[in-house]
């Protein structure tokens, strides 16, 4: 046998695939399609990392397994190269960002070839080739044609170093995330694209595909959508009034003050006489400085100033109420003025009490039982009652009282009924005497109401309770005999605050403990409003619509998401492709002049008044409006990184074409993606763009299906040894060229998918890449060791179970990417093999298991047991589902919990089956004799206990 040798191996089967070229895509293929798509590169200088390959390899396994399926697989690649670590690395060394950019890709390309990765390099494309950018420059066109792109006046964050305007997440704690300098604020005028007039079908349409929840919920946070209300306050002796967006119109009567933006219009120019404006103008110049994310950060504590002087009113209690400006109200979101409702709102809790201002509450939760044994009877009616929830405390010591139910699995205060002429007060006097015997109490504080709808099992009925709350003292520890059968139904429990935090109370019990203990109020869910005049008692969800024409405002819906800042005033980038006029305007460049083409410069700085490079270059500028022929000039501003990025996946389907962006027979074959995987950090803007983007086009009617992938995944970063992030400042990069040289591809896409669940971060070990090697070994010795000639013999029937029911368990894991539990029973399969050697039929099996994993060795293998095709070209292994059910289990035998024998028999065998072989069992018949059998126990494939 010839040593296991990588190199030679992977060598050899690359160049048969760049030969042969079996992982092409067929456009007019018969077979059923399937689209595998990861997130194309940006192809930096330093190469490839040890994440890429995590990710490329794992839709590699996915793609793999689908071609041995029978489907027609697209599984494409590309670069996505524009953006600024290319133009930084031109202006550092005067390297023309197109040479860096090939370079860059000619390294990446032959590392990921040298992975093994099954990727139709027909089809590869750069987002820097005018024949691709093209493309994305018309795309462009027709969104300024449908009024979706217009250029804007607005402050942006902007690096002096960088000398670039910056997105808000670009920004961290005030400082460019890129090169740490202090971002300044600066006016610019930006193209935008109008991503919020689609917000709306953003946030339904993610109910239509299958996201990881996590990937839902971000998309969703970034939108922002908020159904409310708009209304209007009147300021104290002022024609002016302010306009506040609330989700929460229910919690009006609740509003104690109202809180502007910084930025908000009636805050110009003193209109309102305000007594303290030169204190309120140096805090608006404060909270400019400040981003949106660092405003909005809820960890952080809340500033603002009081505008003093100045009353608003409330329109529902006609009450004046104070008027502030606070940071962490946002111009942009709603109508930048909010009512505060302390009572109902953190954020506005926090705020009141920093500030000492008052809290009315006016919303008394309601909790619902939907689990255990008390979870509301849908098929029966809910009976109202009137009800009191007492918290008692020791005469001396820090303890209160507990009911520990004996009839129902419960955990409680003391509770009961509010009897009719009964007070509160007396009706909790009353239950706690009666169910505790203590007589001597002293009420001190009455806490707030609760309500809850539950299933009241010791009275069988459905109970919407409406609870008093009461927290009484004892004042020592006279007490009473219980009336009969009291004892019978709980035990009462003392129990220390401590106890009480872990005591299984229910949800009203468990608010009105922490109500008292924390001495907050604060609810921010619906509930039973109370406080809200002639409203009181009403459902808050059910009166919202009343409470709104209540006050005259406007029922609404607004979005958190801005419009898409899309201007950059830089080199790398698509450059716009419009030419201003002065007597035109704005003019389109004709489509027969696409593509705009970046022009050759020497320097690349972006210049100190905030204008791109090419504005330098008046040869390029200066141009005739297409027009009216006269002297104009060309859109200096390039596009921002996400501009390719945002289609590539359409311009995979149809590489080369030069007539349009993709044809309408290679969309509709190939849309939309099955399977989109790549990093968490991209599963906000990026995807939040593209799915912006297919919209549009499939409005036009350019694209087949409105959403372009039907699911997304993501992986866990690859951290550094000792769980470090990778970074090349602290030298713990791993470079996968090192790895595949020393220990072979195979064995680094082993090692990734085995370190730990896929989409978990995982610490590298170069100590645990020898396992994975070792694997590949092992698998190379038994190939070795099979015999050809047998390959028609009769199968190892011994082995059959566990070789049917890995082809189930590897199969379903790779759906799941539960690749680590994949390859563990892989391995505990080859262990089987290793002890009764299987036939070939057998190993080709495995073999075809193996495959998508380790591609090279798999290929050879299988070439060695003189198969004339490609592994990747047989079929997907169907397991036999009677061959595991055939699987042998070891059932203990006891008699009296003493194992007295063994025996084997198939999997799932019933209980009958069982428990009659065994009383068959000559040493079993002789430990029962003639005692009589008082019971069986009996444990599906484990165990028979013969209690005599």
């Amino acid at each position: 046998m010839k040593p296991y040798d990588p190199k030679k191996i992977e060598k050899k089967w690359q160049a048969t695939w760049e030969k042969k070229k079996p992982f092409k895509a067929d456009t007019k293929s018969k077979k059923p399609k399937w689209y595998s798509l990861v997130e194309f590169p940006y192809p930096s200088g330093e190469g490839l990392h040890t994440g890429h390959v995590r990710g490329y390899t794992a839709m590699d396994i996915i793609s793999r397994k689908r071609r041995m399926e029978g489907f027609n697989v697209l599984y494409p690649i590309g670069w996505d190269a524009f953006g600024l670590p290319t133009e930084n690395y031109a202006i550092k060394t005067g390297i023309q960002p197109a040479v860096i950019t090939k370079k860059n890709t000619d390294t990446y390309r032959k590392q990921m070839k040298s992975l093994g990765l099954s990727f139709d390099w027909s089809r590869e494309i750069n987002t820097t080739d005018p024949k691709y950018y093209k493309w994305t420059q018309w795309l462009f066109l027709q969104f300024l044609k449908h009024d979706l792109a217009y250029k804007k006046k607005m402050n942006i964050n902007w690096c002096p170093k960088d000398k670039i305007g910056l997105a808000n997440e670009e920004v961290v704690n005030g400082c460019c995330e890129r090169c740490g300098t202090p971002v300044e604020k600066r006016e610019k005028e930006q193209w935008m694209l109008a991503i919020t007039k689609y917000a709306d079908r953003l946030d339904k349409d993610l109910d239509d595909v299958d996201y990881l929840p996590q990937i839902k919920l971000q998309q969703r946070n970034w939108i922002g959508k908020s159904e409310g209300a708009e209304i209007e306050f009147e300021i104290k002796n002022n024609e002016s009034k302010i306009k506040v967006f609330t989700t929460r119109p229910d919690t009006i009567f609740g509003a104690t003050y109202l809180v502007v933006s910084p930025e908000h219009e009636i805050l110009k120019n003193n209109e309102l006489n305000v007594e303290n404006y030169n204190e309120v103008t140096a805090y608006i110049t404060e909270a400019k400085k400040k981003t949106e994310i660092e405003r909005t950060d809820h960890s952080k504590e809340k500033t603002g100033i009081e505008l003093m002087g100045v009353k608003v009113i409330n329109p529902a209690t006609h009450e004046e109420i104070p008027l502030w400006v606070a940071d962490y109200v946002l111009a942009q979101y709603g109508t930048g003025a909010i009512m505060a409702v302390p009572a109902h709102d953190e954020r506005d809790y926090s705020f009141a009490k920093k500030y000492n201002l008052s809290i009315k509450k006016v919303i008394e939760p309601v909790f619902i039982q939907d689990t255990g044994p008390d979870k509301i009877r849908e098929d029966r009616p809910l009976v109202e009652r009137e009800a009191i929830t007492a918290i008692v405390k020791h005469w001396k010591e820090d303890k209160y009282i507990g009911l520990k139910w004996k009839k129902v699995d419960w955990e409680t205060l003391i509770t009961g009924g509010v009897e009719p002429g009964q007070t509160a007060e007396e009706a909790a006097i009353a239950e706690i005497r009666q169910e505790t015997g203590y007589q001597n109490l002293k009420l001190v504080k009455v806490l707030p109401r609760t309500h809850a709808k539950f299933f009241h099992v010791p009275k069988d009925v459905n109970r919407f309770a409406h609870f008093h709350v009461l927290y009484f003292e004892l004042q020592n520890d006279e007490q009473k005999d219980l009336a009969a059968g009291e004892n019978e139904i709980h035990d009462v429990i003392w129990l220390t605050s401590a106890e009480m935090e872990k005591f299984r109370l229910p949800e009203s019990h468990r608010y009105s403990w922490q109500t008292l203990t924390n001495e907050s109020e604060l609810w921010a869910g619906n509930g039973i409003l109370t406080g809200s005049g002639s409203l009181n008692g009403a459902d808050s969800i059910k009166v919202k619509n009343e409470l709104i024409k209540l006050v005259n405002g406007k029922a609404v819906t607004t979005f958190k998401l801005r419009d898409w800042v899309f201007s950059r005033q830089r080199y790398w980038g698509e450059p716009i492709p419009v030419i201003h006029c002065p007597d035109c305007g704005v003019v389109p460049v004709p489509e027969k002049d696409l593509p705009v083409t970046l022009p050759k410069v020497k320097k690349y700085e972006p210049t100190d008044n905030g204008e791109s490079p090419l504005a330098d270059i008046t040869s390029w500028v200066n141009v005739k409006c297409p027009k009216c022929k006269g002297k104009a000039k060309r859109e200096t501003d390039t596009m921002p990184n996400w501009a390719g990025s945002s289609w590539y996946f359409l311009r995979y389907t149809d590489p080369k074409n030069s007539k349009a962006f993709a044809g309408a027979d290679a969309l509709k074959y190939f849309s939309p993606i099955d399977w989109y995987n790549g990093g968490m950090e991209h599963t906000t803007l990026h995807l939040l763009y593209s799915r912006f983007w297919n919209k549009f086009l499939f409005d036009l009617g350019l694209v087949p299906t409105s959403e372009p992938y039907k699911k997304r995944t993501s992986h866990g970063l690859i951290l550094a040894e000792g769980g470090e992030k990778m970074s090349k400042s602290k030298g713990n990069v791993v470079n996968p060229d090192t790895v595949v040289s020393l220990y072979g591809a195979d064995t680094l896409r082993i090692y990734e998918m085995f370190m730990g669940p896929f989409d978990q971060p995982v610490a590298w070990s170069t100590d645990s890449i020898i396992g994975s090697r070792r694997f590949i070994e092992r698998v190379w010795k038994m190939g070795h060791e099979i015999d050809v000639k047998k390959k028609h013999e009769a199968l190892n029937e011994e082995l059959e179970p566990l070789l049917h029911k890995t082809i189930v368990k590897v199969g379903a894991d790779i759906e799941t990417m539960s690749f680590n539990t994949a390859i563990s029973s892989l391995m505990i399969l080859l262990n089987e093999f290793e002890k009764h050697t299987p036939s070939t039929t057998q190993f080709e099996s495995f073999l075809c298991l193996l495959a998508p994993f380790a591609p090279h060795v798999a290929d050879e293998l299988w070439l060695l047991l003189e198969n004339k095709k490609s592994v990747h070209e047989a079929q997907w292994p169907v397991a036999n589902l009677e061959k595991i059910s055939a699987e042998k289990v070891t059932i203990a035998v006891q008699v009296n919990g003493k194992v007295r024998t063994t025996f084997q028999q198939h999997r799932d065998a019933t209980e009958k089956e069982t428990v009659s072989r065994v009383k068959s069992i000559p040493e079993i018949v002789k430990w029962v004799g003639d005692n009589q059998i008082k019971k069986i126990i009996f444990v599906k494939n484990r165990l028979v206990n013969i209690v005599i």
